[in-house]
């Protein structure tokens, strides 16, 4: 049951059925119109044959008229003629009574002829249908116009016809005209709606297959396997769809990767800290330590401590920008000036291994920036330069605006000096918790120092990179529009 469910109602099955049903609406839509304008002409077809027959009705009449019948003998002549010609044969006075009916059942009741218009008398027969006053409903009735030569059969002193001969035919009789199209439409139908089926059923199975595929691989996604690829060589909107579907797997199993690598960073980085203020603090409660080690404890507790706060302040940032709540000021910022109290920051460190900090910056703007949020990220990378630099060893800054280029652009390149970076390594540097040397990792550092600062630079539409010098050290480049 689950099965004969899953494929009534799948999309394929439904394809097929809208193109069928398009294909049926279709064709009643062409019958009906077709049939609202045969059913005009096939009307005017059955009124030109009872016309046809008007003038033999009025031919026999005047015979009859000629010969002085009498008035039975006269209305037999009628009722004979219409039983031969197949019609319904009244008299109608001038003032509108009618004096014989052949079928004999509005026998002196009244019966108004309307007045001919350009377009009777062209034809040359008046025909109108029976309305809440006429004798009997359900009729079509038709009379010869005045242009015609045996419209009247006695005229009386003063121009008036005494009588007029009206034949009349059931309103249904007429209206069957028009059914003679329903057996084409029918055939039509009936080749058209397989061959329909046939079509819907190929061009839904090439529809659909992709879309069964991506639901495949949609559901073999949720369960985690973020190695679903979907290749669809195709143009259209199912093509596209496979392709976005496919880079966002590849997004996804990046993203589950970076998560795990990150947990398992964090967990790591956590766990040295947390040992270390684990262990000395029992020492403290137990009492086994000395007295003269009690500052010591407290002085590696405290680091540990700032370790792990810097550490979950980094993570929580960085969860904020992911979040997209980063609130960012949008101000003509002088750069020069961020970078010169970036410097200053550093300038204890720096001190204090005797490395040489050497600046060569032009004074410039950024439209459009955040002071604060520029001053971290160029922050982050002076103190990722600072660490990895070696006693008695050298960084450069130098932040210009490069007009050469098309828009211009403004730089500010971090240079120290010491090991370069494996090249295979440069492109990963500015990720989460990653690090080309991880012996030279400390406790004094998250990890995630330039992964923030990439985070930030992006926030400002610029762009940072990593490359090798030379000789020997690194330069870390932010370019911004200039």
């Amino acid at each position: 049951m689950s099965v004969l469910r899953t494929v009534l109602f799948s999309f394929q099955t439904k394809l097929v059925l809208s193109m069928t049903g398009v294909i049926v609406i279709a064709i009643l839509i062409a019958g009906a119109v077709f049939v609202a304008r045969d059913r005009h002409d096939s009307k005017e077809r059955a009124l030109e044959r009872v016309a046809a027959t008007s003038p033999v009705v009025y031919e026999e009449a005047l015979e009859a008229i000629g010969r002085e019948d009498s008035e039975d003998d006269f209305y037999h002549t009628l009722d004979a003629i219409a039983r031969q010609q197949d019609v319904r044969i009244l008299l109608v006075t001038s003032d509108g009574t009618v004096l014989h009916d052949s079928d004999g059942k509005v026998e002196g009741k009244e019966l108004q002829v309307p007045a001919s218009d350009d377009d009777d008398h062209a034809r040359g027969f008046k025909a109108w249908a029976s309305d809440d006053e006429s004798p009997e409903p359900g009729l079509v009735f038709l009379a010869a116009s005045s242009s015609r030569p045996f419209q009247g059969i006695r005229i009386s002193p003063d121009g008036r016809q005494p009588f007029r001969i009206v034949l009349a035919v059931r309103a249904d009789t007429i209206a069957d005209a028009w059914r003679d199209v329903l057996p084409p439409l029918a055939l039509a139908a009936l080749i058209a709606i397989p061959l329909a089926s046939s079509l819907g059923i190929l061009l839904a199975r090439q529809v659909a297959y992709p879309v069964r595929r991506l639901t495949a691989a949609s559901e073999a996604l949720a369960q985690g396997d973020f190695s679903q690829r979907v290749q669809v060589d195709r143009e259209d909107e199912v093509g596209r769809l496979a392709r976005a579907f496919t880079s966002m797997a590849q997004r996804v199993g990046e993203r589950d990767h970076q998560m795990r690598a990150l947990l398992a960073n964090v967990s790591h980085d956590l766990k040295t800290p947390m040992t270390s203020i684990t262990g000395y603090a029992q020492a403290l409660v137990d009492g086994t330590a000395d007295a003269e080690d009690v500052q010591h404890i407290g002085q590696v507790l405290g680091e540990e401590a700032h370790h792990v706060n810097s550490l979950l302040a980094d993570l929580l940032y960085l969860g904020e920008i992911d979040a997209g709540q980063v609130v960012t000021r949008r101000e003509d910022v002088a750069l020069d000036e961020v970078v010169g109290r970036c410097i200053r920051r550093i300038e204890p460190v720096a001190h204090a291994r005797e490395i040489e900090v050497g600046a060569d910056i032009e004074p410039v703007m950024l439209k459009d920036a955040d002071p604060d949020k520029l001053e971290r990220a160029i922050t982050n990378v002076l103190e990722n330069a600072a660490k990895f630099t070696p006693a008695q060893g050298e960084i450069s800054v130098v932040v210009r605006r490069e007009n050469s280029t098309r828009p211009a652009r403004v730089i500010c390149a971090v240079t120290n000096s010491g090991s370069s970076i494996a090249e295979e390594d440069l492109s990963r540097i500015f990720d989460r918790f990653f690090r080309a040397d991880r012996a030279r990792r400390t406790a004094s550092g998250s990890g995630l120092g330039l992964a923030i600062a990439r985070e930030l630079v992006e926030l400002h539409r610029g762009e940072i990179a990593a490359a090798n010098e030379a000789g020997s050290g690194v330069t870390f480049t932010l370019s911004f529009p200039g």
